[in-house]
């Protein structure tokens, strides 16, 4: 979740506690100018150092979009330099404050080490959140749909707690957590966890994680991709499938699902069925045969897995986090070249957004 979304109405929330008598109107307007002017809002040391975040974020992200059509040595120098100067930018605003859980797992993730070791990084900050979140946030509960128990509310009143974060109105699970940016920065080092354990071949502890992030309510995410790539993998069919319907309505149009299913039949040997799903993911999926059959760049999530403009921006993220599956396959990339149309639909794609 971006924390141009996130950073504001944690603000505006903020304000709208304490000046509760104000008119639709004037809160109307409170909206409207936080957008603008974010820092005016950000009274307290934390807040401050989310909207300082939100800043830094924004100009990294920016600056990776620039630098995508310089040439390979270019690009990798100005990639490295951007990285350094955004971990400095960083680590001055964890030290403001620590409970910046999203500057902690951008600069874990920009730092040059092994994926092990940032592995290893995250699962600390993860753990340290969580630890803190169930210390600070009465009712917060990692195991339970929704992350919140249904007592959360009367807990939370008579909690008297002096931290703003932890005195957010329990209204339903989802407020709780879009409220609260350190449980989104909780989520976020959850599911990069989640991708990072595909990255690495943990397919087990990738589809746990997944399925603690599935659990949060109005936290926007495709969490259940994560999880349909690591069941494939397995070659958990039933599995597989009942996640599919466990996630509801419109979950078999992701391309995850129907890059997964089509994994998951060509590795149980069913190459009828895997042929007929190949072709249902590259019909249904613009770009699906375009990148399953020409690898391309991807810009590195930071935190997390971006929202997307496009349809095959989509598409292109499940062909990059399947990318080792697929490598992992035997022969998989060169049966699906030589399935009958799939050439000729990459072409198409090709020609028409002129990769």
């Amino acid at each position: 979740m971006d924390p141009s979304q996130y950073v504001p109405a944690y603000l505006e929330h903020c304000y709208l506690r304490e000046h509760a008598d104000l008119t639709d109107a004037a809160r109307a307007l409170v909206h409207d100018q936080i957008s603008l002017d974010a820092e005016r809002y950000a009274t307290t040391p934390h807040a401050q150092a989310l909207v300082s975040y939100m800043r830094v974020h924004a100009a990294l992200m920016s600056g990776l979009f620039r630098m995508e059509e310089l040439p390979d040595d270019e690009f990798e120098r100005e990639r490295i330099k951007l990285f350094s100067q955004t971990r400095k930018q960083l680590h001055a605003i964890v030290q403001q404050d620590e409970r910046c859980i999203d500057a902690q797992l951008v600069s874990i993730q920009l730092a040059d080490v092994p994926l092990d070791a940032c592995l290893s990084d995250m699962l600390q900050l993860e753990q340290r959140t969580r630890t803190y979140l169930l210390e600070t946030r009465p009712g917060f509960d990692p195991e339970v749909d929704g992350l919140w128990r249904v007592d959360a509310a009367d807990e939370q009143d008579g909690a008297g707690s002096q931290d703003v974060a932890s005195e957010l109105d329990t209204l339903d699970s989802a407020t709780c957590t879009m409220c609260d940016p350190d449980v989104i920065g909780w989520l976020h080092t959850v599911e990069a966890l989640a991708q990072g354990c595909i990255f690495t071949a943990r397919y087990r502890a990738a589809a746990q994680y997944a399925r603690m992030v599935m659990r949060a309510k109005g936290y926007p995410n495709l969490a259940v991709g994560t999880l349909l790539l690591a069941l494939a993998r397995l070659e958990d069919e039933d599995a597989f499938f009942e996640a599919a319907r466990e996630a509801g309505e419109g979950t078999e149009d992701l391309p995850w699902f129907l890059l997964g299913r089509t994994l998951l039949l060509y590795k149980l040997g069913q190459k009828r069925s895997a042929r007929r799903a190949l072709r249902d993911f590259a019909n249904r999926c613009d770009g699906g045969a375009f990148f399953l059959l020409n690898p391309t760049f991807h810009n590195p999530y930071l935190p997390v897995r971006p929202a997307v403009g496009e349809a095959w921006e989509l598409t292109h993220q499940a062909v990059w986090e399947a990318d080792g599956i697929i490598s992992d396959t035997p022969d998989f990339a060169a049966w699906a070249e030589g399935v009958e149309g799939i050439r000729e639909i990459s072409e198409d794609f090709a020609l028409r957004h002129g990769f």
